[in-house]
């Protein structure tokens, strides 16, 4: 009898354990769209004004533009989508990393060389162009002297089912099958980039960054 209780114990303990789990993971993933904190608030209006700026400059999307901020944990939501008419984050979702060079999961390292599988800072253009394999997905093209490489190796957006698993964790796991340099979301966040992106006539401006160095 005592074996017996101590099974049941030992069960229930495993079951409240496991739908904790369940529970955060559902809180963490389907928390989309938000709003970030002050801190990463402050990042995203402090680069609005030039993002618009460059964005008329090159005939790019005026409602609406990308941020990805590498600085903050890929296990919290770090691509903002913000809207400059109401001149405020409407959305945000999560971003792994490439897992080139000397990239871990808690600092990524960017290169614009072709083959280096990491990263890549800058400001990019969105196109609609999908990849060869991956049709669910937006070519980038690079616009600084630093991303110039990025639509010959292939950058682009799309998601993996590997963020969906990871993004309870503080850091989400490398995983070069997943991220060789893309800029790689959750699924939820990919419906959310495919229905924006496809409705908008002109390109969106895609700018990626890492606000502390």
């Amino acid at each position: 009898m005592k074996q017996g209780k101590k099974t049941r114990c030992v069960f229930l303990l495993l079951l409240v354990v496991a739908v904790i789990f369940c529970l955060h993971w559902a809180w963490k993933y389907y928390r989309l769209p938000e709003y970030p904190d002050r801190r990463e608030y402050k990042t995203i209006e402090q680069r609005a004004e030039k993002a618009l700026a460059f964005a008329r400059r090159h005939n790019m999307n005026e409602h609406y533009v990308l941020f990805v901020d590498y600085s903050i944990p890929s296990g919290s939501p770090r691509l903002f989508i913000w809207d400059f008419h109401q001149k405020k984050v409407i959305a945000r979702t999560y971003v792994m990393h490439g897992s080139g060079g000397k990239s871990t999961d808690k600092k990524p390292q960017f290169s614009n060389r072709p083959g280096s599988e990491c990263s890549a800072l800058g400001r990019f253009y969105v196109t609609k162009a999908h990849g060869n394999r991956l049709k669910y997905s937006f070519r980038l093209k690079g616009m600084d002297i630093d991303n110039q490489t990025a639509f010959a190796r292939g950058l682009m957006i799309h998601s993996a089912r590997w963020v969906d698993t990871w993004c309870w964790k503080k850091y989400i796991p490398l995983n070069r099958n997943c991220c060789q340099g893309c800029v790689t979301v959750s699924s939820r966040g990919m419906d959310y980039l495919w229905k924006l992106i496809r409705r908008e006539k002109k390109a969106l401006l895609l700018w990626n960054y890492c606000s502390i160095t």
